[in-house]
């Protein structure tokens, strides 16, 4: 009302926003200038979905829901993780794009159901990604088996 009042000629609306629409607006408003402030998050959110395009409203919430869904399957924020690497149009992240440094090689381990879900479990509550922790046990199994003089020679 009172921008209404302060400017009518720019029409505003006459009816007064029930106190819910902006109780709180300034502290949501520092908090996006925040979240844009952050050159991390930013160069995450380029490298990550600055390609998508969308051509209406529904494909712009379908890649927004893509993002959220992406993001609730991490610990923490990504773009708050190690860079593993430079590069301006890869992301090497440690938390999700940890597979691209330049030595990581890929693996396969072979685990139950059950296994795998308490494994994933165990990563997330340690907040960090799945290949960091099985190169630390592989690096203790093979210091463990340099130590004993095992070298698997029979």
């Amino acid at each position: 009302m009172d921008l209404h009042h302060r400017y009518p000629k720019v029409g505003f609306a006459t009816r007064a926003m029930p106190p819910a629409v902006y109780a709180g607006i300034s502290r949501r408003v520092e908090r996006v200038q925040r979240e844009i402030a952050d050159m991390d998050r930013r160069e995450w959110f380029r490298l990550h979905y600055g390609s998508e395009r969308h051509r209406n409203r529904t494909e712009l919430s379908e890649i927004l829901a893509r993002c959220k869904a992406e993001l609730r399957g991490y610990p923490h924020y990504p773009w708050r993780t190690p860079r593993l690497g430079t590069s301006r149009n890869v992301c090497t992240r440690l938390m999700c794009c940890g597979y691209q440094h330049p030595k990581a090689e890929h693996m396969v381990a072979f685990l139950e159901r059950e296994e795998r879900d308490a494994f994933r479990r165990a990563v997330f509550n340690e907040r960090v990604h799945e290949g960091d922790v099985l190169g630390r046990l592989i690096r203790e199994y093979l210091l463990d088996k340099a130590c004993c003089g095992d070298d698997g020679a029979a």
